[in-house]
């Protein structure tokens, strides 16, 4: 295996592993009150901070095998996110009463299914963006019909953010979470999360894609 199609197949086994975990916290937040409140308590905590203790029993079962405390941090910060979001948001699912321990296994199997299916010509397909970023996220919020978000508010958000230390974007976030939230722009959770885990090794390629995208989606915009 070619070390491209190695980086891919990690890609591939990471955004099946993201994409379970926020999709099992959006399930407990839509059916247990006392789990999303637990959750949201963490809102800006460390992980050694006596709030976050409640979060230990529902996320610890859920992260990766072996993973350091800044992954760990990755995700309890996006479980927190996610269950600070007004109870609205959270909308009814098909087969919520249903067992969801499947998700994980579900998602394991998606990676090689895409892996597997060449074009035409025999080539493996490249790697593609793993999702929406929240630049991008941004960037609709200044371009949402309705109750959109300022261009010079957004601006000074995306700019703080890409500034940020590891430390730094886990305690701006939320506040730039709840600007998105006056819009209809929607955030990427499982995006998020893989940024986050990444932020320690690679924030200047992560913070140029979100500045990016950010000025992709609102060069027409206008400014104020």
């Amino acid at each position: 295996m070619t070390f491209q199609a190695s980086e891919a197949s990690k890609r591939q086994r990471n955004r099946a592993t993201y994409a379970a975990f926020t999709a099992h916290i959006e399930h407990l937040c839509r059916t247990d009150p006392g789990a999303r409140a637990a959750l949201r308590a963490g809102l800006r905590r460390d992980l050694d901070h006596p709030r976050t203790r409640p979060m230990h029993r529902l996320l610890m079962p859920r992260l990766p095998e072996g993973c350091d405390d800044k992954t760990a941090q990755a995700h309890y910060t996006v479980a927190s996110l996610i269950a600070a979001q007004p109870r609205h948001a959270f909308s009814p699912a098909p087969g919520d009463d249903e067992d969801t321990a499947d998700e994980h296994e579900a998602a394991k199997k998606q990676a090689p299914r895409e892996e597997e299916e060449p074009d035409e010509t025999g080539t493996p397909p490249g790697p593609t963006p793993y999702g929406s970023s929240f630049g991008a996220t941004l960037g609709q919020a200044v371009t949402a019909k309705g109750a959109s978000m300022r261009m010079s508010a957004a601006e000074s958000r995306i700019n703080l953010l890409t500034r940020q230390s590891l430390r730094g974007i886990h305690l701006h976030l939320p506040a730039a979470v709840n600007q998105v939230r006056t819009t209809d722009a929607s955030i990427d959770w499982d995006q998020l999360l893989a940024d986050l885990v990444d932020w320690q090794y690679q924030s200047g390629r992560i913070s140029r894609r979100w500045l990016q995208d950010f000025y992709r989606i609102t060069a027409g915009a206008d400014q104020d």
